[in-house]
């Protein structure tokens, strides 16, 4: 068997990135939210309301999941979710004006996340890296 240490590192980029991010957050005042919430929001950002499963959908998520974070989002005040107005079997989602107070900080914490993941790493490699972990997930897929 073969000693390769390669998922490991991924996931072990992964646990960095999400306390990175979660830091970040804290030290802004925000608390209680994780990067799968700002996956929410940003798709909020991007759309003024979007259905819960179009939601699950935009952010690759499980319905189940999704429903879980949203309601977490409800209860901090960030979203609202109310029956659609055409279809009332379609529960939709939205961002409240605390929810989108959070685009600044989003923002600025990408940007910081960026270049923070990418610093004394070259164009050409992270070319090759992002091809190669699309390889990786397509191998799965």
């Amino acid at each position: 068997m073969s000693s390769d240490n390669t998922m490991y590192l991924i996931g072990r980029a992964r646990v960095l990135l999400h306390e990175f991010i979660t830091k970040e957050l804290e030290d802004k005042g925000i608390y209680n939210i994780v990067p799968s919430h700002g996956d929410i929001i940003i798709a909020l950002l991007q759309h003024e309301s979007l259905s819960m499963c179009a939601l699950a959908c935009r952010i690759n998520r499980d319905p189940s999941t999704v429903t879980t974070l949203v309601k977490k989002l409800n209860h901090l005040g960030y979203t609202e979710v109310y029956k659609d107005a055409g279809d009332k079997r379609t529960n939709r989602v939205s961002l409240t004006d605390k929810g989108r107070k959070l685009e600044t900080i989003i923002v600025e914490i990408s940007e910081k996340l960026y270049r923070q993941q990418w610093d004394h790493i070259s164009e050409h490699d992270m070319i090759i890296f992002r091809q190669v972990l699309q390889q990786i997930i397509q191998n799965f897929t």
